[in-house]
């Protein structure tokens, strides 16, 4: 009867500890309050236990909000010097969530969709956010109103409860064992008139072996091994050789562990690179680019073409957006910009968050072949700026770009005095510009072939043939704030510059007025004759390769375009 009264109990207790006495499944942890508000609230990647993960947050937040992804840096970078608060992690002890206020500005602008942000979800009012991350590296959350009002900082994280009931499994068996040995004993003292009885200490016996049984059931000892066994004593030189043995084993040991270690911190450092943008980025801008300039170019807006445009390409796009306003006969139109398909992408990664970042890629309208693509260079200055086109020019016939996919580890942003090349891109820049200027320039020598070459060429001899009695003077110059340059797998690089021109047609004291022979040029100098000498500039933005330093290639020009940016008499 005691046996199976026992028995009771531990199965009592034990389910108890399963069901009724049971903590809760869940705990949810909240965060701390601030007495000072903040623009933004920044969540690390700490908080995402790995004894928690998947981790789920709920977020609430007065009215609209939004929740944007990025890599933690990037998200560094874009706070800023703002007023945050950051959510670190989880005080699992205390079930709270650490968070930390920082001061700083308290208004900010709103990080709603920029091109640095993975992703941008919007909620009203509550927000359930699963935690995960896009790719490898550390990612972080941003959480942000308007920039104006306060970020959410109602924020909560629900996750399994570790308090378990270690007994509860043990003492339901063991209370399952006693209920047996206790029948067992029922039915033996019922048959005591035809059985001898058993003494106490076989009842004893039978207790103890049950109960061994039970807890064996939860934790066996593991058997001994043949090493734990004991064997004879060594003799003084067997040990000391097994002592040598020992320390060789244990230095070789530590040769490799440090050569292991070597080893993964360089892996730790390539790990550390990242593409600037994923595809699934490079996608959403590149379509907000044809979207906004393909408006800008519908209305000739200049403002409009601001927001995805900068550097030469707004310059020269400005400037015809006015030649195309004012109705100039000769003016041609522009090229639109198409971005639906991308041929290929040299997307620079980089360890550390450095700005400008710059992105070069190839894109067309459809995927016909015989369709030519056009090569884009595009700029962001800051963390908190967009993606601006800085360059675009149609691919030349019979010119290449390599296929580079977005993640190329070997792609890097190079500075114009790179060296490892066959020239710096400064001096190929400077090169390029004296030679298309120039039929007879001693550069030449160091570029391929190129329809644009040959055209300026074709067109300096008709006005050499044409000037009459004019004079003609031709000056080329390299605007070096506009050369980008983007390493490419082969070790070779890509340059997009822009490369000015400026054309001086002038007479002597007593030479008959100059005769204009062109209808834009005409059109611009509101006349078609002048008895001043008259200047014309040209824009021509380029992109071309270099090849490494010990490659036998020579320069070549990929894409490029002559724009003709306006006409004047000179001034006296």
């Amino acid at each position: 009867m005691i046996a199976m009264l026992l028995g009771v109990a531990a199965l009592i207790v034990g389910i108890g500890q399963k069901t009724f006495w049971a903590p809760p499944e869940t705990v949810t942890a909240s965060m701390p309050q601030f007495s000072d508000e903040a623009p933004l609230t920044v969540i690390e990647p700490t908080i995402n236990d790995a004894h928690l993960a998947p981790v789920e947050l709920v977020i609430k937040g007065e009215g609209e909000f939004t929740a944007s992804l990025a890599r933690s840096a990037e998200v560094q970078a874009w706070v800023d010097d703002a007023a945050h608060v950051t959510l670190e992690g989880i005080d699992r002890a205390n079930a709270s969530l650490q968070a930390d206020y920082t001061d700083g500005k308290k208004e900010v602008p709103n990080p709603a969709g920029d091109d640095i942000f993975f992703d941008s979800q919007k909620a009203d009012g509550t927000m359930t956010y699963r935690w995960t991350a896009p790719d490898d590296g550390q990612w972080s959350l941003l959480l942000a109103a308007d920039g104006k009002k306060p970020a959410p900082v109602d924020i909560s994280i629900t996750y399994d409860n570790d308090d378990a009931m270690p007994w509860a499994l043990p003492l339901i068996i063991i209370g399952a064992l006693l209920l047996v040995l206790g029948a067992a004993l029922l039915a033996v003292r019922g048959n005591t008139k035809k059985t001898p009885a058993k003494s106490p200490a076989q009842f004893s016996v039978a207790l103890a072996a049950v109960l061994a049984l039970g807890t064996g059931a939860v934790s066996l000892p593991m058997s001994p091994t043949e090493s734990s066994m004991e064997s004879e004593p060594a003799t003084s030189d067997e040990a000391k050789a097994s002592e040598t043995a020992k320390e060789s084993e244990q230095k070789s040991e530590q040769a490799t562990e440090s050569e292991s270690s070597k080893d993964a911190a360089s892996t730790d450092a390539e790990s550390l690179a990242y593409p600037v943008v994923t595809e699934e980025q490079l996608t959403r801008l590149l379509k907000d680019v044809q979207k906004q300039i393909g408006a800008a170019d519908d209305k000739h807006d200049s403002d409009r073409l601001g927001w995805r445009a900068a550097g030469a390409f707004k310059s020269i796009r400005d400037t015809r957006y006015k030649i195309l306003k004012d109705k100039i006969k000769g003016a041609e139109k522009l090229i639109p910009v198409e971005t639906s398909v991308v041929r290929s992408a040299a997307v620079p990664n980089a360890s550390e968050v450095k700005f400008p970042r710059r992105i070069t890629v190839v894109t067309a309208k459809d995927q016909d072949a015989n369709t030519l693509p056009t090569a884009l260079t595009l700029q962001q200055d800051n963390a908190r700026a967009n993606y601006k086109v800085v360059f675009a020019a149609k691919m030349l016939p019979n010119s290449t770009f390599p296929g580079i996919a977005v993640g190329d580890p070997s792609v890097k942003q190079l500075e114009a005095d790179a060296e490892g090349l066959k020239t710096t891109p400064k001096d190929a820049a400077k090169a390029l510009a004296k030679v298309m200027g120039d039929e007879k320039a001693k550069e030449k020598d160091q570029f391929e072939k190129s329809a644009l070459i040959e055209q300026l060429h074709a067109k300096q001899k008709d006005e050499d043939k044409n000037r009459d009695e004019a004079k003609i003077e031709r000056k080329t110059s390299v605007n070096e704030k506009d050369t980008s340059v983007i390493s490419t797998p082969d070790g070779g690089a890509l340059v997009t510059a822009r490369i000015n021109e400026k054309v001086t047609f002038s007479r002597g004291e007593d030479a008959d007025v100059l005769d204009v022979v062109n209808d834009l040029t005409k059109a611009l100098l509101g006349s078609s004759t002048s008895n001043k000498a008259v200047e014309v500039s040209y824009a021509t933005p380029v992109m071309f390769y270099i090849p490494a330093a010990d490659s036998d290639q020579k320069i070549s020009l990929i894409a490029g375009e002559v724009t003709l940016l306006g006409a004047k008499q000179a001034d006296d």
